[in-house]
């Protein structure tokens, strides 16, 4: 999905977050349900995964060559970060239908259960979304491929969610230190070069 906007927002009557994605070209949209336990679980995860991939975009770079041309890139560096820090929050978001044939398509959005994130190799942040719920005939999901300035937006979308949400504060503590376990199981798709991913469920 070539994704043009991502929303998140509080829902007060569901106590829940929606997130929302739709594409460029009519690209459909796709909705999804984010309970406060994966929420809360997700935020740092997300920070350090952005944070990850700025390195890796950002070092890419800055990688010098020889000491005369190490300022130059230096400055190339900060200029690209500074961009990637730069984000479209005022641009409202525009809904569209939802592809017929996505196999996450429903009048209901998707309840999200587990998380997936992968760093690929050529900077982009993998994000794989999960519905899997008891007597489900089929398990519903969605990918995101986003580069840093991407992620860095939804990143900061995410703590203006839960700001409004409220639930940072006084944060249980099998909440807030909520860790991921790693899991050997990569994707087989670069399987090899890509970093570990980090689940969340």
């Amino acid at each position: 999905m070539n994704i043009h906007q991502i929303s998140i927002t509080y829902v007060v009557e569901q106590d829940r977050l929606l997130i929302r994605v739709n594409g460029k070209n009519k690209g459909g949209e796709f909705r999804a349900w984010l309970t406060r336990r994966l929420a809360l679980a997700l935020l740092p995860v997300l920070e350090q995964s952005n944070g990850d991939q700025m390195k890796k975009v950002v070092g890419a770079t800055a990688a010098t060559t020889s000491l005369p041309d190490q300022r130059e890139q230096l400055l190339a560096a900060f200029e690209k970060e500074a961009q990637i820090r730069t984000a479209d929050f005022n641009t409202p978001y525009q809904e569209q239908p939802a592809p017929p044939d996505a196999p996450e398509s429903s009048a209901e959005p998707l309840l999200l259960t587990e998380l997936k994130l992968t760093l690929m190799d050529d900077g982009r942040l993998r994000l794989q979304a999960f519905e899997k719920l008891p007597n489900q005939e089929s398990t519903r999901h969605f990918q995101l491929n986003m580069e840093a300035q991407l992620c860095h937006g939804l990143l900061q979308l995410l703590h203006q969610s839960l700001h409004k949400s409220r639930w940072l504060e006084a944060t249980p503590p099998a909440l807030s230190a909520t860790k991921l376990p790693t899991s050997g199981e990569d994707d087989t798709e670069g399987a090899m070069t890509q970093d570990r991913p980090r689940y969340l469920n």
